[in-house]
Order: C-alpha cells, then structure tokens, then sequence
C-alpha cells in the first residue's frame, strides 16, 4: 500500500467564526476546505460568510453538542445540503461526504458517526430528499 493510500482526509484551519446573539448559528469568518481522501474530487471548498447552525441535534444534546466536536464535519454537511437543494448534488452524496468526514477526520467513533449518519438519513426521507 503507497503511503499516498494511507492519508486520511482533512480539514483546513481552526474554525474562525462569530456566533449570533441568540446562539443559535455561526457564521464563518474565515472560510476551509475539507480535503477527500478519494482522487476524483480533491476538496471542498467552504467559504467565509458561509452560515450554518452547527449540529441539528433536535434536543438530543446528549449524542451530539450542537457547536462540540465535529463542528467543521457539521458545517460542511450545512453547506452541502445547501448544493443538494440548488441541484448541485444529491441528498444520499451530501449524507455520504458526511460520513467520510465524521470517520476519516476521527471526530467520532465509527459507532457514533454511523448513529449521527443514520439521523441525517432518517430526516432527509422523512422530508423527501433523495
């Protein structure tokens, strides 16, 4: 195995960003890029300015926090979901990079992210993403 196919995906950057007064979103001051392990795309580009509302826990704060660990993997699924609704990618692509950045990244036990994953799919068929 080439040490090439060793390297885990990455982030760029610390998160540099302002929350609302309300706390209830973030919006970034400086934007990253998430780099997929995977040739065919190389990274994805979240820009500053981007708004996201860290992890949709629905109350389930004890599972996840909603700006804890994993924050950048929950802002770039944010993002994503956005390109998905623009037709830019599809919802289960979106729910997938979600995944891989939960795993490669380490934010999570493989357990853990697979039960967050399981959660974001549940929500988009129950709303009709595809």
């Amino acid at each position: 195995m080439k040490a090439k196919d060793k390297e885990l995906a990455r982030f760029t950057e610390p998160i540099r960003a302002e929350f609302s007064n309300d706390g209830r979103s973030l919006t970034l001051l400086q934007g990253f890029y998430y780099y997929r392990k995977s040739a065919q795309e190389k990274h994805i580009e979240v820009e500053a300015g981007f708004k996201s509302d860290g992890f949709s826990n629905f109350g389930l704060h004890f599972v996840v926090k909603r700006y804890g660990r994993g924050l950048k993997c929950a802002i770039l699924h944010d993002y994503l979901c956005e390109q998905a609704h623009a037709g830019k990618i599809s919802r289960k692509e979106c729910d997938e990079i979600f995944l891989e950045a939960m795993l490669e990244t380490r934010s999570f036990s493989p357990f853990k992210a697979r039960v967050i994953y399981l959660g974001v799919r549940i929500y988009a068929k129950c709303k009709g993403y595809k």
